[in-house]
């Protein structure tokens, strides 16, 4: 229901929903204690050579590939679409192992990144930017949709930093997130979170605003999904990113953060896509999402071991010949 100053002002007043109990043990107080922690981790992460740092990753992650072999299954799945190979195969078992390792340098990174935000910019490599500046310049809001590829997290403040409007980022409503929130007002980015984050984020576009999302796990808060191809099968992925889009008039352009060495990054916009017309079908908005879908695979399959997609996707079989999969 809209709130009497809601309509007074003429603008929709944010839904008021009651915040869901935390676990025992992941709540407010859990939070601030784990920020402390990964505050003091980059304060001494950050001060270690690079090579040193890298080393002690490799290590921890093959720790963590040998103690969590649920991980291990669900990323040999969705590795295995990502090459055409069978989850047992022995190329897919190995680019676990990669991934998981990968994922370690990841946080090397990531503590390096914290404890040194003024180092970051001049270790990023931009490609592309044309891409997201020319649609931010239209006025109307640009959504920046990712995948967990890479250095998702090391890199999200370099959004903020180049592209010409405030950057709104999506995060979970969880202990973890709110452990890394003063990270994230800190690299200039805004954040949408909780069961109202849909209504914020496209408060945000429709201010002309960046707007940047992760598109590839469909496993918060049952998000509404569409059948589309994905790597080597057809996949149910969020359509949120599309809708949003559609909703505001915001252009959507694909970007990626792939590791190209210790504390090395390379950040690549992809031209942009247009939303559907805001009176457009649902066959309309699955196209849109398709076209989207065709530029992850594309960035998946050139990198591979950096995909961090340690959730369950919703895989089904491709029709023999069929050029498109539809819900």
């Amino acid at each position: 229901m809209t709130s009497m100053r809601g309509r007074e002002s003429g603008r929709a007043a944010t839904p008021r929903i009651a915040p869901r109990r935390p676990p025992v043990g992941r709540g407010p107080t859990a939070a601030r204690v784990l920020a402390h922690v990964i505050d003091a981790a980059a304060a001494a992460g950050s001060r270690l050579p690079a090579r040193a740092s890298h080393v002690l990753a490799v290590f921890g992650g093959d720790v963590e590939w040998a103690v969590r072999p649920r991980k291990r299954r669900v990323l040999a799945i969705n590795l295995g679409h990502a090459i055409g190979a069978p989850a047992t195969s022995v190329a897919v078992r190995r680019l676990v192992r990669a991934e998981i390792v990968n994922e370690a340098h990841r946080s090397a990174d990531l503590l390096w990144s914290i404890g040194r935000p003024d180092e970051l910019m001049a270790h990023v490599e931009l490609v592309g930017i044309e891409h997201a500046v020319g649609a931010a310049a239209r006025g109307r809001g640009v959504v920046l949709a990712g995948l967990h590829l890479g250095g998702w997290e090391v890199a999200t403040s370099v959004p903020a930093a180049v592209v010409p409007v405030p950057t709104t980022v999506i995060v979970a409503d969880d202990w973890l997130a709110w452990a890394m929130q003063h990270v994230r007002v800190a690299k200039g980015l805004r954040l949408a979170s909780g069961p109202s984050a849909a209504f914020q984020a496209a408060r945000a576009l429709r201010r002309g605003e960046a707007l940047l999302v992760l598109g590839d796990d469909a496993t918060q808060r049952e998000p509404r999904l569409r059948l589309v191809r994905f790597c080597d099968a057809a996949a149910r992925l969020p359509g949120g990113v599309v809708t949003l889009a559609q909703i505001s008039g915001a252009a959507i352009v694909p970007w990626s953060v792939i590791a190209l060495g210790p504390r090395r990054w390379r950040i690549r916009f992809e031209p942009m896509i247009a939303a559907p017309a805001r009176d457009a079908g649902e066959e309309a908005e699955v196209a849109v999402l398709q076209e989207l879908a065709d530029v992850w695979t594309a960035m998946i399959r050139a990198h591979p071991d950096q995909w961090a997609a340690s959730f369950p996707i919703a895989w089904e079989p491709l029709a023999a010949g069929a050029d498109d999969a539809r819900a």
